[in-house]
């Protein structure tokens, strides 16, 4: 991989610099005027899509024939290796391409991090939460592109990492994987979590753009790479952080998810109610922020908090809420795949589907994807036609197991239960 180098950032750079120490110097932690913009419901809760939900069975379930590796960079100990090919299941965060003709000789492209199942949960299994790409041809059966195996990326070393809090053990971990494919390229998002700004500068493009958001640490950094062939990726690049003006002081930035509609790049993310920054009292809030390059999103003030017209799962538990979204834009809808739970236990139990047409006012179907175990899947378009939209799924539950689905949904119907 090339690395551009950039030097001598010049004054435009130091006046970058010195605006925004002064902005963050008079901005207090809690700033009562530091809110994304709430956005008017415009649809109503009065009718639901009548056609077939046919989305509850599984066609089976995903094997993925490669290794989570947790050895630093620069290290092979096989302790730290796993194979979590079937029936070692350990998968999680799934996100998939479909390409009806292939592309690369593939039909399906996947990007997910092991977890979960043979991985486990412990502090140990975040070094395995690599993101990892993966390929197939009938959504079963997956291996890396060109037999390939192993993370895009390794864990961060503990020189590179920081404790969230004092006498915690250190150690910064990648999640949350998300991409989208548009004007010919993969742009591939995920999150880097208690990872120093000197070590992502490092390891990153050595660009204008990582001098500037890469200041000083965070808590939480979206990162962004790009390929033209799934295969080869440019170098890390800082999207936005937890730090301010990007979001309330060290909030989760959870599971952040990219469209392109056509015109704009459009975010969607889950934001824990940590702080008074929140317009109610839901346990989490979505938010949506905009951008014309899929780099420079909106700042948390000029974001927006997405409204659910129904919420059905608060009839299961009024803890439940957001915790894990994936986002999909087709034929001029916005369908969000939400795993909701008790966000408060940092988990999900229960996967819903919501679509909207404008981005920000969704109407969930009431019936659950899935009712117990899941955690963040995926929903992606393979066809679309004047009447109806194909879609895959790929259901991520907490045992580490992926299992693969596919359902239609009537572009009339969605009108119909989408009223002004």
């Amino acid at each position: 991989m090339g690395i551009t180098t950039s030097r001598g950032y010049g004054l435009g750079a130091s006046l970058f610099l010195l605006t925004l120490s002064l902005i963050s110097y008079s901005c207090t932690k809690d700033n009562e005027d530091f809110f994304a913009e709430n956005v008017p419901a415009n649809i109503k809760n009065e009718s639901e899509y009548s056609g077939l939900l046919n989305y509850s069975t599984d066609l089976g379930t995903v094997s993925i024939n490669t290794m989570a590796n947790g050895n630093y960079a620069g290290e092979n100990n096989p302790a730290f290796i796993k194979n979590i090919n079937s029936p070692n299941f350990g998968y999680c965060h799934p996100d998939v391409q479909y390409f009806p003709n292939g592309f690369h000789g593939y039909k399906y492209w996947m990007v997910f991090t092991p977890y979960f199942g043979s991985v486990g949960t412990n502090d140990s299994s975040k070094r395995y939460e690599n993101p990892t790409i993966v390929v197939s041809n009938d959504g079963l059966n997956w291996a890396g592109p060109n037999g390939q195996s192993g993370p895009l990326q390794k864990v961060p070393s503990l020189k590179e990492s920081f404790a969230e809090k004092k006498n915690e053990p250190k150690q910064g971990f990648w999640s949350d994987v998300d991409w989208i494919y548009e004007n010919g390229k993969f742009s591939l998002y995920y999150r880097g979590s208690f990872i120093k700004a000197a070590a992502i500068k490092k390891r990153g493009a050595k660009n204008k753009n990582n001098f500037m958001k890469l200041t000083s640490d965070a808590q939480r950094t979206i990162v962004r790479q790009t390929s033209a062939d799934g295969v080869t990726w440019s170098p890390m690049e800082a999207v936005y952080t937890s730090n301010f003006p990007f979001s309330p002081k060290n909030n989760h930035i959870i599971s952040p998810s990219i469209v392109f509609n056509g015109k704009n790049y459009i975010s969607y993310e889950v934001e824990n109610n940590l702080s008074p920054n929140f317009p109610g009292n839901d346990p989490s809030y979505v938010i949506s922020r905009k951008s014309g390059d899929g780099l420079n999103f909106s700042a948390f003030k000029q974001s927006k908090v997405v409204n659910f017209v129904n919420k059905p799962w608060v009839d299961v538990n009024a803890q439940y809420a957001p915790w894990h979204i994936q986002a999909t834009y087709v034929d001029g809808y916005y369908f969000l795949c939400i795993a909701v739970g008790e966000v408060k236990k940092y988990t999900s139990e229960s996967l819903y589907i919501a679509v909207s047409k404008d981005g920000y006012n969704f109407k969930v179907f009431p019936k659950p994807l899935v009712e117990s175990n899941a955690y963040r899947s995926c929903i992606f378009p393979m066809h679309t036609d004047n009447d109806n939209i194909d879609f895959g799924a790929i259901v991520g539950l907490k045992s580490g197991v992926f299992k693969y689905r596919t359902f239609q949904l009537n572009k009339l119907k969605l009108e119909a239960c989408l009223v002004n």
